[in-house]
Formats: structure tokens, sequence, C-alpha cells
């Protein structure tokens, strides 16, 4: 008994700091998800995303061999929120796109966090439209409907990857700003 004691033992303690450093992943994603929409570039954000970056390897390595605590729910939306963070940082600088391999992440949660990410491009294509800046978000628009297009293919239970909710939300988004532009460039074309 004394074996299963210890064992257990280890997977709380193991869950109790991946928890505190998922908090920390939720926490460093938002913070740079602000300053892109903020500032678009620079060192606060190469920082901002180094610390993400380091904080995702810790939580993987801490949590290597512990799958049952990887996969109870806490970690998997701590990693939904990084790839969105990544994916909106690489919009913005114009980098590729990483895969998730790359990211160090499943597919069900790279897909989730994509399709969160379009809400972050609806955000970005607004802050244009706002400062008057057509072109910027007519790039955005275009890049919501790209990452819409790839979401809409995927046809899988929801026992593999939840993900027609938020097919149904990205396509909302995408119809509502799309509608939102043609009014902002009709408004536009009236004042010439």
């Amino acid at each position: 008994m004394e074996e299963v004691e210890n064992e257990l033992e280890e997977k709380d303690e193991v869950r109790e700091l991946a928890m505190k450093t998922c908090r920390q992943i939720v926490r460093l994603s938002s913070d740079l998800i602000y300053m892109l929409h903020r500032q678009k570039k620079g060192k606060n954000i190469i920082e901002g995303y180094r610390e993400l970056r380091a904080k995702v390897t810790e939580v993987n390595t801490l949590l290597h061999g512990h799958y049952e605590v990887y996969y109870s729910g806490f970690v998997e939306d701590a990693m939904q929120e990084y790839v969105e963070a990544t994916l909106l940082r690489s919009a913005v600088t114009g980098d590729a796109m990483p895969s998730p391999s790359q990211l160090k992440v499943d597919s069900s949660t790279y897909i989730l966090g994509l399709a969160d990410v379009i809400g972050e491009m609806r955000r970005m294509a607004l802050d244009s439209m706002i400062g008057g800046n057509v072109r910027e978000a007519s790039k955005w628009v275009s890049e919501m409907e790209r990452l819409y297009l790839a979401l809409s293919k995927m046809h899988f239970p929801g026992k593999v990857v939840e993900i027609k909710r938020k097919q149904d939300v990205a396509r909302s988004l995408l119809d509502r700003t799309r509608g939102e532009l043609a009014v902002t460039v009709a408004s536009y074309t009236r004042k010439k």
C-alpha cells in the first residue's frame, strides 16, 4: 500500500504544480494577445513569447509520463490559449503559422486554439476599421476567411474534438466582420 500511496502523492504534487504553471500559461497568453493588439511588435512581445514558451516546455516536461493529469482538462485549456496567442503572433508578424508538432501540442488542442484566434483577428479588423485603415481591415478579414475555410473542413465526432460549436462561432464572427467591413468601405467611398 505504501507504494500506491507514494505514487498517488507524486501524481497529486505534479497536478498541483501543473495547475499553477497552466494558470501562468493562460495569463502569459492573455498578456501576449493584449500586447499584440496594442503594440504589434517590440521587445516586450519577444520577451513575453519566450516566457510563454518556457512555461509550456516546463509543463510538458513536468507531465511527461503523467498523461491522466495532462488530459484532465485544465492543461488542454491552457494549451489552447497558448496556441491562440502563438497563431495571432504569427499572423501579426507575418511569420508562417507553426504546426502542432512545432508547438508541442496535439491536433485537437491546435485546432481549437486556431478556432479561437479567429475572434482575435476580428478584433484586429475592427481596430483597423476604427483607425480608418480599410486595407489592413480587409487583410484581417481575408485571414479570418482563410482560417475559417480550413476549420470548416474538420468534421469529427465530439469525442475526437469538440469543434462544431467553435466552427459556428467562427462563421458568425466572419460574417459579422465582413458586413462591418462592407459598411466601412461604403462609408469611406461616400466621403470621397
